[in-house]
């Protein structure tokens, strides 16, 4: 009885066997895949952490190879810089610099246009007070103040010098030009034409043509006249052609006794 329980078991046991066996050997294989799987994925991680590793030490040299460069670079330029420093402590003298490096190159041309008009200045200067005078005129028609002897005046003798007369009052006085004419032919001058200005002057003036300003200063201080002045051409226009034209303003004084 008890055999044939075992035979039974067995046949239970061979049936199990039979039926499950399939079963493990497809889960076998399954397990054997992924197990090759994982072996190839590690497989090749270990093989680029060795690469990694094998070529470490090759950047690290790139590295400091470029940092070498760069320091060298870095080097050559410091020195350009302090030998450049060097020769200018040297061109300084004291190593505080000259004026001119401390002034820099805004300061230098303000200094350089401030000499310019320093020196503009002062030469116009001097030939105003060469060259011109209290007694200078400076442009026609316009008149100087002054009677005084100028440029060799008393060379010219009264008779070598011709003059006309004009009145300049505006019609207020009549036979004024007839009464300076006279009074400069009495003095020894000679006298041109005679007539009416076509303005008015407040002020008497003896005007002359270029180069007889001498001859009108005689003529002014012999009718007691104290403005002179280059001829201007409306006064042109109404003389003869003489060397001076005295016209005679408003505010005219008295002839000077004797004229």
């Amino acid at each position: 009885m008890q055999w044939e329980t075992s035979d039974l078991g067995g046949k239970t046991l061979k049936t199990v066997i039979e039926t499950v066996g399939p079963y493990a050997g497809m889960l076998a294989m399954l397990g054997f895949l992924v197990v090759s799987v994982l072996l190839f994925s590690q497989g090749r991680d270990l093989r680029r952490l060795r690469e990694w590793a094998g070529g470490a030490p090759e950047r690290d040299a790139e590295i400091r190879e470029v940092s070498e460069i760069v320091a060298e670079e870095r080097s050559q330029e410091l020195k350009v810089l302090a030998e450049r420093e060097e020769r200018r402590l040297q061109r300084g003298g004291d190593g505080s610099g000259g004026f001119w490096d401390r002034l820099g190159r805004p300061g230098r041309t303000m200094a350089i246009i401030a000499l310019v008009l320093v020196v503009g200045a002062g030469a116009a200067y001097a030939g105003t007070t060469l060259l011109g005078g209290e007694d200078a005129p400076t442009k026609a028609g316009k008149t100087t103040k002054g009677g005084g002897n100028d440029g060799g005046g008393g060379a010219l003798k009264p008779a070598d010098i011709r003059a006309d007369v004009l009145n300049g009052t505006g019609g207020t006085e009549t036979g004024l030009a007839a009464e300076y004419a006279a009074a400069l032919e009495a003095a020894g001058f000679k006298v041109g034409a005679t007539g009416d200005a076509t303005s008015t002057f407040e002020e008497s003036v003896v005007m002359y043509t270029q180069g007889n300003e001498a001859a009108a200063k005689q003529v002014a201080r012999s009718i007691g006249v104290s403005e002179t002045g280059l001829i201007t051409n409306e006064v042109a226009d109404l003389t003869s052609g003489s060397m001076v034209t005295a016209v005679i303003g408003v505010n005219h004084s008295a002839l000077p006794s004797g004229g």
